[in-house]
């Protein structure tokens, strides 16, 4: 088909794609950068310590679980600040289980027998060429497992058993792995040394005789059922092929591998979506195509007739790609799939976009602080930022806006100017008795970070709670302590609750599919397809006029549109509220006015 090429070689690559992404995969938890490893058959914690060139100590104590034993399929993380620059490059090889050293120059058996903790000979005894001599360049077994450097249950091989490894994820709690898992929260604690550092979201414990949750999603879904017999025809367009790095405004990172994970992503959760729609009798016909990245490439394909005279087009992910899509696409409806500017809808009124913006997250939160300011005061900060002046007017207009028509004085919103890097005024400003809702509307790393500072310090002597925005998360320098003592609440498009069935269901189901944890593009692709496609389903070609009365119940996300003309798209306004507490970032429940 030339360059239209339908994927069938990408969904033979999204049962594979967890196992070649995590190769020699580095990941940050905390601040820290760790290596990924998959423990084989026959390794050992001890082994493995000294394959990487880090201490035993440092690595169990990044992996709690590991204290009990290693397991096949066991992921640990090592600390790469731990590993020892000196060591690196003579650190031995790891095959099938086994330490194989290489012989260096002037080296003798006594000093590599002193390294390992073994006797002369017991390496003589794995290494029958020695008999021969010791020379530079050969390759000695180790036998790790007579070795007294390491303590029984670091030096026992690897072995299959009915444990799980998960990696925590932020918010989940003793208690919900064990609802997740099928087992009580004592065990998952007793099963990784007490877990003396505490449950961290980034890290791999051991879960006990875990039973996945085995009710897939499609189970606990009610969709519309279609009418008998009716057929409709869907094309998918995801940006697998990332050849070229893309300027095109919203496009989801600048990483182009990045790029390509996320479609992939967003492909496995599709394709979970799907399972659960034709449970409810869905007859569809699903393409999936690669728009690539770069205009030569959505171009080459937009010119095939394949393409056209679908029912339905999901993506692509770029603006401009989307765009050129509007021209051969007909009345078909185009679905934006992923956060891009409203300026995509403008002209385009077969258009529709399924993630809120940050003027939707904005009036949400300003709606719940003045829905819930009874008994206290609204203080909004306002830096001396000029970039920031259209946020902080819009903040200010949504939260007067969301005041009564007929308000009492005292529910005025009390404004404080302050400077970049200091939030001078602040104790003066807020009040005694009532309690303080501070609204911050600043995504400016230095002033989020100097005004959390100075909230901090009022904390026991004022009543406080504060509005942040949703970039906070990605912020790694505030206090997490300080947020929850705050009481800080943060808007955003999208929210998993770990702790709704539905979503565990998700998770498990995915876990069992892809052997990998899902993340925010296989969420999205699956409450993207599954209301979409519903809203297909029960309205044809014409549900842009229904997508309010779509019944479709999504796993992390709220839909609520908005028209923007006759002449323009629609796009999604839903958003939520998350809230911080001692079990993580939760999504608050309440009803809007």
């Amino acid at each position: 088909m030339g360059m239209m090429r339908l994927l069938s070689a990408f969904l033979f690559a999204i049962g594979l794609f967890a196992a070649t992404a995590r190769a020699q995969e580095v990941r940050t938890v905390d601040g820290n950068k760790y290596i990924v490893h998959t423990v084989a058959a026959g390794q050992t914690l001890y082994g493995i310590s000294q394959h990487y060139a880090v201490e035993l100590t440092d690595l169990s104590k990044a992996n709690p679980g590991a204290a009990e034993g290693l397991s096949v399929g066991q992921v640990l993380l090592v600390p790469m600040a731990g590993r020892s620059k000196k060591d690196i490059k003579s650190a031995p090889e790891l095959s099938h289980g086994e330490l194989l050293h290489t012989v260096a120059k002037k080296e003798t058996l006594y000093g590599i027998a002193k390294r390992y903790g073994v006797t002369q000979e017991a390496l003589n005894t794995a290494n029958t060429e020695l008999s021969f001599g010791l020379r530079p360049g050969m390759q000695l077994r180790i036998p790790v497992s007579v070795s007294s450097a390491a303590p029984p249950a670091a030096i026992e091989p690897a072995t299959s058993d009915s444990a799980k490894f998960h990696q925590v994820l932020t918010g989940e709690t003793l208690y919900s792995l064990g609802k997740l898992f099928g087992v009580a929260p004592e065990e998952v604690k007793a099963a990784n040394n007490g877990l003396p550092d505490g449950l961290k979201a980034g890290l791999y414990i051991r879960v006990p005789q875990a039973i996945v949750v085995r009710d897939t999603v499609a189970k606990l879904e009610k969709v519309a059922t279609p009418p008998a017999g009716l057929s409709r025809k869907v094309a998918v367009l995801l940006p697998f092929t990332a050849t070229a790095r893309d300027t095109s405004e919203g496009a989801p990172g600048g990483d182009q591998s990045q790029v390509t994970y996320a479609a992939l992503e967003f492909r496995a959760g599709m394709a979970l979506a799907l399972d659960s729609l034709q449970a409810a009798g869905m007859n569809v016909e699903v393409r999936v195509y690669d728009s690539g990245t770069r205009p030569s490439q959505w171009e080459a394909l937009y010119q095939s007739d394949e393409l056209r005279g679908m029912d339905l087009y999901i993506g692509p992910f770029h603006r401009a790609a989307l765009e050129s899509l509007v021209r051969v696409a007909g009345d078909a409806p185009i679905v934006c799939p992923v956060p891009q500017s409203n300026k995509v809808l403008l002209g385009n009124p077969t258009v529709s976009k399924a993630v809120g913006s940050r003027t939707d997250q904005v009036k949400q939160l300003a709606r719940y602080a003045v829905q819930h300011r009874e008994g206290a005061q609204i203080l909004m900060l306002r830096a001396a930022i000029p970039a920031e002046r259209d946020l902080q007017a819009l903040m200010l207009r949504e939260l007067k806006a969301a005041l009564p028509p007929v308000a009492p004085l005292s529910d005025s919103i009390r404004v404080l100017d302050c400077g970049r890097r200091a939030v001078t005024g602040l104790l003066a400003a807020m009040d005694p008795v009532k309690t303080n809702f501070v609204v911050v509307p600043s995504e400016d790393v230095e002033f989020v970070s100097a005004a959390i500072t100075a909230l901090a310090g009022t904390i026991g002597k004022y009543k406080v709670s504060v509005f942040g925005m949703d970039s906070w998360k990605n912020i790694p320098t505030l206090d997490i302590a300080a947020l929850i003592k705050l009481d800080t609440y943060l808007p955003a498009s999208t929210a998993i609750d770990i702790d709704d069935l539905r979503v565990a269901a998700f998770i498990g189901a995915y876990r069992e599919r892809y052997h990998n944890e899902p993340g925010e593009y296989a969420f999205l692709g699956y409450d993207v397809t599954l209301f979409y496609l519903s809203a297909l389903m029960q309205f044809g070609k014409a549900f842009p006029a229904h997508l309010n009365e779509v019944q479709a119940r999504p796993l992390h996300m709220t839909f609520d549109f908005t028209s923007l003309g006759a002449e323009n798209g629609r796009s999604n306004t839903g958003s939520v509220v998350l809230r911080y507490g001692k079990e993580g970032i939760r999504p608050v429940r309440w009803s809007a006015f």
